[in-house]
């Protein structure tokens, strides 16, 4: 193999890496936009429910959500921080 054949195959190798990274971090975004659409309502129908049985289980799956976006938002920064470091 002479030195351009070399050099096709590790470009060929790191762009296979960054798409995977690429389609990684888009199908966070979109995780992280339903979760934030899901967050929205329930926050919607907490305000509106009256019955405390009903809150306490909005508040619960709520907290749940939150924790989730959270650790969503933390493993996309390290997305894109790789992705900077790779560039």
């Amino acid at each position: 193999m002479n030195a351009k054949q070399l050099l096709d195959k590790l470009s060929r190798i790191l762009n296979e890496d960054r798409h995977a990274q690429l389609k990684k971090y888009k199908s966070l975004k979109k995780v992280l936009k339903s979760l934030q659409l899901e967050q929205r309502g329930l926050e919607k129908q907490l305000a509106e429910t009256q019955d405390t049985a009903a809150k306490e289980d909005i508040e619960s799956r709520l907290k749940i959500i939150v924790a989730q976006r959270k650790k969503g938002r933390k493993a996309l920064k390290a997305l894109r921080k790789a992705r900077k470091m790779e560039s």
